[in-house]
């Protein structure tokens, strides 16, 4: 695959990830922003390695996306992968790991819309109880 089609390609995921979870990335809120980010950073792995991309080249376009797609600034997009690689590490962020995984398992949803918009969301909706539960917790003094 040509660095056009593999561009094209990369592109059309993102897209396909945003429509299927039916909300524009201008109105995600921090939350949002966060997990469908790092779902589509998972995605776009897999989607790179079972292309045969070299990681650089993946790396590159995820910058490119996260300007393009979700309406980061560059400098902005390239700390935003910086802070997803780290976190492929699990003792890093256990919880952003655990998207990006999910993303990287969700890559095969691409063809079933419908049902990757439902895992999204339901992915954004346990993450909000996560955090409302953690905001909730007692201050250890």
């Amino acid at each position: 695959m040509d660095t056009k089609e593999y561009s094209r390609l990369s592109r059309q995921l993102a897209q396909i990830i945003v429509q299927a979870y039916g909300k524009s990335p201008l109105a995600y809120d921090d939350l949002e922003e966060q997990v469908i980010c790092a779902f589509t950073f998972g995605a776009h792995r897999a989607f790179s390695v079972a292309s045969g991309v070299q990681e650089w080249e993946s790396k590159i376009l995820m910058v490119e996306l996260l300007h393009d797609i979700f309406g980061f600034p560059m400098e902005i997009a390239g700390n935003a992968l910086d802070f997803f690689v780290d976190c492929l590490d699990p003792e890093y962020s256990p919880t952003v790991n655990m998207v990006i995984h999910c993303g990287d398992d969700g890559y095969a949803l691409l063809s079933d819309p419908e049902e990757l918009g439902r895992q999204l969301k339901e992915i954004v909706f346990i993450m909000g109880s996560k955090l409302q539960v953690d905001d909730d917790a007692p201050n250890a003094e």
